[in-house]
């Protein structure tokens, strides 16, 4: 199997495309090597359009020990999220300890457009 020859079971309407098929399982192959290493055996396929798709791994065809390790949590907010602790949010520190009463908010000034144009408050 290389660029320019397909193999014998490659259907007809397949091989005029050929290049581009022999291109995708090439970067299947790459994130194949890159995600779990060499050595392992794996099956792939093409649907009747030519996109190649991953059927199968035999990840029992090497040794795990070669597997890389998952990458760290990207954040600290994910990974306190994971292990079960309560981060305090950023926009806590804004927050007063003692409430505001509704009726101090109706009290401050409002400036004389915004009174006149101002929409009635509802009902409820």
């Amino acid at each position: 199997m290389s660029l320019l020859t397909p193999p014998d079971y490659v259907p007809a309407h397949l091989v005029p495309i050929w290049p581009w098929i022999w291109l995708q399982h090439q970067v299947l192959l790459a994130w194949i090597r890159l995600t779990y290493g060499r050595g392992y055996r794996y099956c792939w396929g093409a649907t009747h359009s030519g996109r190649v798709f991953l059927i199968s791994i035999d990840l029992e065809s090497r040794d795990r020990a070669h597997v890389r390790p998952l990458a760290a949590h990207a954040s600290p907010q994910l990974a306190a999220a994971l292990s079960g602790e309560d981060p305090v949010p950023a926009y806590v520190q804004f927050m007063s300890d003692r409430p505001q009463p509704r009726a101090a908010l109706a009290r401050l000034p409002r400036h004389p457009a915004v009174q006149a144009t101002a929409l009635p408050l509802p009902d409820s």
